[in-house]
C-alpha cells in the first residue's frame, strides 16, 4: 500500500510540472509577438501632413449640368419658315394665328374623261382567248348573272370541247366516281334506297340539236327544242348507261327527272327504252301531277 501511494504522488507531481512548462512557453510566445509588432510600427515612415489649402486645390467630382434646349412653339416655327421663303429678315418671328383655312387641305379633284372619249370599250383591247377564259371561269364558278347564250369568242372552245375527247373523259370520270360511291353505300333494304338521274345531258345526249344551233351561241328556243324531242333521236351517254345498270343491280330504286312537258311523256319513254334504259321506278316530268313508271302507269 505504501508503494502504491508513492507512485500516485509521483504521477501528480509530473503532471503539475508539465502544466507549468506549457504555461511558461505560451507566455514567451505572446511576449515575442508583441515585440515584433512594436518594431514594425517604429520602422514605418510617417505620411506627410497635408494642409487645408492643398485639400481645397484638389478637383471635386461633381455631376455635369443638364443640357436644356428650349424649342420654339409650333406657331413661331411656321412663321419663321414662311418668312424665310419670302426672303423677309426679321429679328422677331411674327405670330401666326391658327385658322381653319390653315389646317384644312384643299380637296383633290380629278376630272375623268367622258365615256365617249375613254377609248375602246372594256374588253375590246383584250385578246379573244383571254375573254373566253375569263367568261368560262366566271360561269363555272357560278359568278355570272343568269346568262342566255355562249359568247361568240367561246364558240370554238365549246365546239372543240363537246365534240372532242375532253367531254367524254369528263363524263366517264363522273360515272366512275358515282359507281364507286354506290358500291360503298350501305343499303338498308327497306325499299327507300334510291338513285335519281336527270334525263337530258345526263342519260340522253342532245348534242345533235346543239350542233345545229351553234353549240349554245343561239338563244334557247323552247319550240325548236320540243321539235327535236318529238323526233326521239337523242342518244344514250355510254358511261351513264353503264352507271344506270350498275345501280339497278345493286338494289337502288331509280327515279328519272326531266324538264320536258307532260305532252312528251310517250316519246321520252320510248327514247329511253330504245337507248337501253329500262325498269325505272318513276319518271317525273315538269308537271308535278304526272309521275310515271317504266310501264307508263302513274
Amino acid at each position: 500500500m505504501a508503494r502504491r501511494g508513492g507512485l500516485v504522488r509521483l504521477l501528480v507531481t509530473l503532471i503539475l510540472l508539465l502544466l507549468a512548462a506549457l504555461l511558461a512557453a505560451a507566455s514567451a510566445v505572446a511576449e515575442a509577438a508583441t515585440a515584433t509588432a512594436e518594431v514594425e510600427v517604429e520602422l514605418a515612415p510617417a505620411a506627410p501632413a497635408q494642409n487645408a489649402s492643398e485639400e481645397a486645390e484638389q478637383p471635386q467630382h461633381l455631376l455635369p449640368r443638364p443640357l436644356i434646349i428650349e424649342l420654339p412653339s409650333s406657331a413661331p416655327a411656321r412663321a419663321a419658315g414662311a418668312e424665310e421663303v419670302l426672303g423677309e429678315r426679321r429679328t422677331r418671328p411674327r405670330r401666326w394665328r391658327r385658322t381653319r383655312s390653315s389646317t384644312c387641305r384643299a380637296p383633290l379633284v380629278i376630272d375623268l374623261p367622258s365615256s365617249s372619249a375613254a377609248g375602246p370599250r372594256d374588253g375590246d383591247d383584250v385578246p379573244e382567248d383571254v375573254r373566253c377564259a375569263r367568261w368560262r371561269l366566271a360561269a363555272e364558278a357560278n359568278n355570272l348573272a343568269p346568262w342566255k347564250a355562249v359568247p361568240a369568242e367561246c364558240a370554238a372552245h365549246v365546239q372543240d370541247y363537246v365534240t372532242g375527247v375532253a367531254y367524254r373523259s369528263d363524263l366517264e370520270l363522273v360515272a366512275r366516281e358515282s359507281a364507286a360511291y354506290a358500291r360503298a353505300a350501305p343499303l338498308r333494304g327497306d325499299g327507300r334506297d334510291a338513285w335519281v338521274f336527270d334525263v337530258d345531258e345526263t342519260l340522253l345526249s342532245n348534242l345533235p340539236y346543239y350542233a345545229d344551233h351553234g353549240y349554245g351561241l343561239e338563244l334557247f328556243d323552247h319550240q325548236k327544242f320540243d321539235r327535236w324531242v318529238e323526233r326521239g333521236e337523242a342518244r344514250a351517254i355510254p358511261s351513264s348507261l353503264k352507271l344506270y345498270n350498275e345501280v339497278r343491280e345493286l338494289g337502288f330504286k331509280t327515279f328519272l327527272l326531266t324538264g320536258r312537258s307532260e305532252g312528251h311523256q310517250g316519246v321520252t319513254m320510248e327514247n329511253l327504252k330504245k337507248q337501253g334504259f329500262h325498269d325505272w321506278d318513276r319518271l317525273i316530268l315538269s308537271c308535278p301531277a304526272l309521275v310515271l313508271n317504266s310501264e307508263g302507269g302513274a
